[in-house]
């Protein structure tokens, strides 16, 4: 994992390449300022979400405001539709003023996940999850789209890695999930250097989390360079996030407090790691990886109260539910989680995100294909077995010992 608190990159996705710069402390500033100026923008618009601080966001404001006149802060939805920018700095040709009447408009993201799914110039991602994320992920083009929409890619992605050490530890810990996700399914090689850094604390020093962000940086590089939009290999970067997804769509179905999102992607994580291990694509050593290092990291492995147990039987019996809904059956049978959020509605849930197939792991690192996709059915063999709550014999359930986290440094 990198050593220090600041490095550079530069990411190929199919025809977009844009460097992402990550930084730390106050002399930073500076440099960022250099390119901003380098845009030579007649505009600036800024849009944030709740995950931008006032302090950071007034300061981006007040540097771009001496270049341009520049816009108070937007939320997400209410980002303008413009006409296409100038490249970027790296590349300054981009469209021509006669294609853009009003002037050069250079938009930037300043925030958390939302924020930086919008199309814009320049991204700041102001938490882990969104830097490691969407920051870097190129904006899927609507179907019917003859050519790619403007900033489906960004010109600059800009990373303050001291900025990210200071946010709220339920939110760091919310954005190591994404870490985890990537070792599991893209890098396994980094699972004990990872493991030696996780804390259930979620205090972690800048040079940590820039370590972190450029293992999720080369793990994307690794697998967008010929897929830009995720719709093959990398598919891979989003291991375990629709079942997330159908987690929280279940508790809120049910009625239950919803989980906090690192949550409900942990809890993804582990149920895409008991499908597989019903279907004996994984072994049980594979299995426990996924929840040694989501304990270390302090994240929950068991899902929001509820009760209805039976109901997945019930569904099961009858015939009336996808092979997906096995996932259910982790949950009702206590082997893997000791709380229920209502097993019936999570079987719907996960039902509906399953329809597609799901992304699985056939070992640490290494997703299973079938008939060369990487989207895997379930039959209902399998959700029997899962409900049941029977598993495989013989199979290992540890690892060999990792370093324990040492103690951050202030």
């Amino acid at each position: 994992m990198h050593p220090g608190a600041a490095f550079d990159r530069r990411l190929q996705a199919g025809p977009a390449n844009f460097p992402l710069a990550v930084r730390c402390g106050e002399s930073s500033w500076t440099e960022f300022a250099d390119r901003l100026a380098a845009f030579r923008a007649d505009r600036f618009v800024l849009v944030g979400d709740g995950a931008a601080p006032a302090e950071y966001v007034a300061r981006i404001h007040a540097l771009a405001a001496a270049l341009a006149p520049c816009t108070g802060l937007l939320r997400p939805d209410e980002a303008p539709v413009l006409p296409p920018s100038i490249a970027g700095p790296s590349d300054p040709g981009g469209s021509s003023d006669a294609a853009e009447p009003e002037g050069r408009t250079v938009v930037i993201a300043v925030g958390g996940e939302r924020a930086c799914r919008v199309a814009a110039d320049v991204r700041l991602p102001t938490t882990l999850a969104a830097a490691c994320g969407p920051a870097l992920a190129l904006l899927r083009p609507p179907p019917e789209a003859r050519s790619l929409p403007a900033r489906t890619a960004p010109a600059l992605v800009w990373v303050r890695s001291d900025l990210l050490a200071a946010r709220p530890a339920a939110e760091t810990r919310a954005g190591m999930v994404t870490v985890i996700r990537h070792v599991l399914a893209v890098c396994p090689a980094q699972y004990d250097a990872l493991a030696g850094v996780l804390r259930p604390d979620a205090r972690y020093t800048p040079h940590a989390l820039a370590a972190c962000l450029a293992l999720c940086a080369d793990a994307r590089a690794a697998l967008v360079g010929f897929d830009p939009f995720e719709t093959g290999p990398a598919l891979a970067l989003g291991y375990g996030r629709r079942l997330g997804e159908a987690v929280r769509a279940a508790a809120d179905g049910a009625g239950r407090a919803m989980p906090d999102p690192g949550d409900a992607e942990a809890l993804g994580l582990l149920l895409a790691a008991e499908i597989a291990v019903h279907l004996g694509l994984l072994d049980g050593s594979a299995a426990w990886a996924h929840r040694e290092l989501l304990a270390r990291n302090g994240s929950t492995t068991t899902l929001p109260g509820g009760a209805d147990p039976g109901a997945a039987v019930t569904l099961a019996a009858a015939g009336t539910v996808s092979g997906a809904t096995a996932a259910a059956g982790a949950f009702s049978a206590g082997s893997a989680f000791s709380d229920e959020v209502g097993a019936g509605v999570l079987a719907e849930a996960l039902a509906v995100a399953a329809r597609p197939g799901l992304l699985l792991l056939a070992d640490l690192g290494y997703p299973h294909c079938v008939r060369g996709r990487l989207l895997t059915p379930v039959d209902a063999g399998v959700l029997r077995a899962a409900v049941g709550g029977r598993h495989p014999a013989g199979l290992p359930h540890t690892r060999r010992p990792v370093a324990e986290p040492q103690p951050a440094v202030v």
